[in-house]
């Protein structure tokens, strides 16, 4: 198994293990219907669901067949991106600015489909996943979930404020 799905599976265990937490902790018994439209929006947000939306940034040390890895995980709106230079430079919801450069072996996602770095666009809303295994913080992926809302780019509440973890 390569080292990314790994990190794949260590941060899809660490979401349903905080999403479960979330659920055990809320007071009401009552389960409302999804509607079809929150049904293909989940499934549009890929294997994350929920949290891989709200995910700003996080790190993780995970154990591979070959020692440990760090995974630092940065999600936001891209500000800047050159392709010839496979640069990218994204602004959280939290303010903090993240500038990356990709390699040949970076893969990218786009809207959940196979792509390519030129593919990415000013405005897009993504997710870059890096691992270091001892050498340095390497782009492993660049997931992108197209051009960001409004409501998502520029709010700047927390899950406390509003009451939703």
């Amino acid at each position: 198994m390569r080292w990314y799905w790994k990190a794949t599976i260590a941060v899809a265990f660490v979401g349903s293990i905080a999403m479960a937490a979330a659920a055990f902790g809320q007071s009401d018994s009552s389960s409302p219907t999804p509607s079809a439209s929150a049904q293909q929006g989940a499934q549009r947000l890929g294997r994350f669901g929920k949290l891989g939306s709200r995910v700003v940034h996080g790190d993780l040390k995970i154990k591979t067949p070959n020692g440990f890895a760090n995974v630092k995980i940065d999600s936001g709106t891209v500000t800047a991106v050159d392709a010839n230079a496979h640069t990218i430079t994204i602004r959280r919801a939290d303010g903090q600015t993240v500038s990356v450069t990709a390699t040949d072996k970076t893969r990218v996602r786009k809207e959940g489909q196979r792509a390519t770095f030129a593919d990415i666009a000013k405005g897009d809303l993504v997710q870059i996943i890096q691992i270091d295994r001892g050498d340095g913080f390497l782009v492993a992926l660049i997931r992108d979930r197209g051009t960001a809302t409004v409501a998502s780019a520029t709010s700047d509440q927390t899950p406390a404020a509003t009451g939703a973890f």
